[in-house]
């Protein structure tokens, strides 16, 4: 509704005059039209000015509003008839005659009826069914030498025509609160044009598909995505009952309980959809019920959108050379050969075996490298069929094989553009790939699966593998070519038995951290002291990964009974038992990790204090309480 409520107001004779009256109090508020002609005639025109979209809301009397309301599907406001409007009535009749009769249609009921004792008023009260009743009526009157006739317009003109005196039962008043009702119904009226206006944006707007309809069934929304879906137009389906439109989408189920039918599967004119059945309630109470639905391709579409982004967001290396826990030469000697390392752009292999932390220093190699700010991606060569490893590494086109991604996908290649792709096990990669490989290190290019024309890279490679490349070149198993050009820079990681030094200082900080995951309030250093013998004692084939997992079975044990034992630990981690202790453990009790250390170190208090991370002091003061002949 723009601008200002547009008004009908459909009037005769007397009432048309009072209205035309009040008009210039409404002017500025509203577009008033009067018509004031016999009822039929009017109610047509009212007809033609609704049809025309020309008025929001009509304003009547009596009968002449209850026809508008019975034939106009349009707001019409009664001009209500009061107590005072009588009171007004007769005190005018009354200056004509002191013969007044009151000539209505319907009763006037109690309010009247109580006001008469108080005002002495003796006056007749007839009612009429139509107006040859009405013409009757007034005959009687004459007879009775009533002289002045009280009632509707369309009352006070029969009068006249029967010699008597008609007055105008309404008063301007009561024509006043019907145009402020009538402003009102518009206003509200304005307010939910608005509101609808807006929900249709946003149900125009919508790739998901609604359909909404009342307690009968019958279409009273439905957008673009559904009326492209059905193949049919809005203007046709509204009011339709949606078993006519799209007898497969019935909402009678949930018109009927009242219940919400999620996440349905279902196939509708050749596209597999998500459909949703919800209940509509307006102010408590059901009123119809709603049917949205999604595209199942474009549901897939997304979910790649937010693995892919996903995918994005791990391209980054969240390791640094601080993170490297232990502080042997043997560890010193390789943070700094990778230190110098970070410093150069060329190809590293770093070497060693399983769970000695290769990506770890990959990861903190490129963090203080130059490529810093860029992707760093991981690609675990040994994780993929041949296959699917060329597609990860290389990237394809469009229609290059059967269930491919539309558009195509980079590789990982690609995505590394400006900053470090890390192979692991590069040793597991079939030869046929190694060819591509090689070709992609030499020339710096990339060609996706099913491509034509290469992709320019710029990117940094570091390989790791826990085989022995040299020995696979040699039995045939590893390119010669590929070997050289990727063992530039070569680093070599120490297993975890070559750097005992390590193993409690690290068992120890994997013991913290296990029981804070655990949120445990017990401490980490009673659990390594009761345990340290037997973890110096390892082999450690799995070095820190091996550690890790067995910490972790220990600090749950731990935490739940508060010591571990040699009982326990036969049960708990039975392969670290059966590794047992070393020969220089023999004088001291199987359960004190220190004199083995003590030991293990030929006596050295220093070093001994380092591989247990404690003081010299503190190692002292045990000593002491452990063999005070040592004092």
């Amino acid at each position: 509704m723009a601008g200002k409520p547009r008004l009908l107001v459909v009037a005769s004779r007397g009432l048309a005059e009072l209205v035309r009256a009040m008009l210039p109090e409404f002017s500025s508020l509203a577009d008033v039209r009067l018509l004031d002609k016999p009822l039929d005639e009017a109610v047509e025109a009212a007809q033609e000015l609704h049809r025309a979209g020309l008025i929001d809301v009509a304003i009547a009397a009596g009968m002449t509003g209850q026809r508008l309301r019975a034939e106009l599907s349009l707001p019409t406001v009664l001009i209500k008839l009061g107590g005072y409007d009588i009171m007004q009535a007769l005190v005018r009749a009354r200056r004509l005659s002191d013969s007044v009769a009151i000539v209505t249609r319907q009763s006037l009921g109690d309010e009247f009826e109580e006001l008469k004792p108080l005002l002495n008023l003796n006056v007749m009260v007839l009612n009429y069914r139509d107006d040859n009743e009405a013409r009757l009526l007034f005959r009687e009157l004459h007879e009775r030498r009533i002289e002045v006739v009280i009632g509707s317009a369309q009352v006070a003109a029969l009068a006249e025509q029967e010699g008597l005196t008609g007055v105008l039962i309404y008063s301007d008043n009561a024509v006043r609160q019907a145009f402020d009702d009538a402003l009102e119904i518009a206003r509200i009226a304005s307010i939910e044009e608005a509101k609808r206006e807006r929900i249709g944006n946003i149900l125009y707007s919508l790739s998901e598909g609604v359909v909404a309809v009342d307690m009968r069934g019958r279409v009273q929304t439905l957008n673009p995505a559904m009326e492209k879906l059905l193949g049919v137009g809005a203007d046709w389906a509204l009011d339709q009952p949606l078993a006519r439109v799209a007898p497969t989408l019935s909402l009678d189920a949930v018109i009927a309980s009242g219940q919400a039918a999620l996440e349905q599967v279902q196939s509708v004119n050749g596209r597999t959809l998500v459909i949703n059945r919800l209940p509509i309630h307006e102010h408590g109470e059901q009123t119809g019920a709603v049917l949205t639905f999604q595209d199942a391709s474009l549901i897939q579409s997304a979910d790649r959108k937010l693995r892919s982004q996903s995918r994005r967001s791990q391209f980054v290396a969240r390791y640094r050379f601080e993170d490297i826990m232990g502080e042997s030469a043997a560890m010193r000697d390789a943070v700094g050969m990778a230190r110098l390392y970070a410093r150069s752009d060329a190809t590293v292999l770093v070497t060693g075996e399983s769970g000695t932390g290769k990506e770890l220093f990959a990861q903190s190699i490129h963090n203080v490298s130059t490529r810093a700010k860029a992707p760093f991606v991981a690609i675990n060569c040994a994780s993929f069929p041949e296959s699917l490893l060329e597609s990860e590494l290389f990237g394809y086109e469009e229609g290059a094989f059967t269930g491919g991604r539309k558009g195509g996908k980079p590789g990982l290649f690609e995505s590394a553009h400006t900053g470090t792709i890390f192979l692991d096990e590069i040793g597991e990669m079939p030869l046929s790939l190694q060819t591509r490989l090689l070709r992609v290190l030499q020339e710096r290019e990339v060609l996706r699966l099913g491509g034509t024309e290469p992709t320019p890279i710029d990117v940094r490679v570091i390989a790791a593998t826990h085989q022995d490349l040299r020995f696979n070149v040699e039995q045939g198993l590893f390119r010669a070519d590929l070997y050289y050009r990727i063992n530039i820079l070569n680093l070599r990681l120490p297993p975890l038995r070559e750097r005992r030094d390590d193993i409690l200082p690290i068992a120890r900080v994997l013991a913290r951290q296990a029981l804070q995951r655990l949120a445990s309030r017990r401490q980490a250093e009673p659990l390594i002291e009761s345990v340290g013998g037997h973890l110096l004692a390892s082999e450690w084939r799995g070095n820190v990964r091996e550690l890790e997992n067995l910490i972790e079975r220990l600090a749950v044990f731990y935490d739940a009974y508060g010591q571990v034992d040699e009982p326990s630990l036969a049960r708990v981690v039975p392969e670290l038992v059966a590794a047992g202790a070393p020969a220089e453990r023999k004088a001291a009790p199987p359960t004190e990790p220190t004199l083995a250390a003590l030991a293990l170190h030929d006596g050295d208090l220093g070093r001994t204090a380092q591989a247990l991370g404690i003081s010299r002091t503190t190692l002292w003061r045990r000593l002491k309480r452990l063999k005070p002949e040592a004092g």
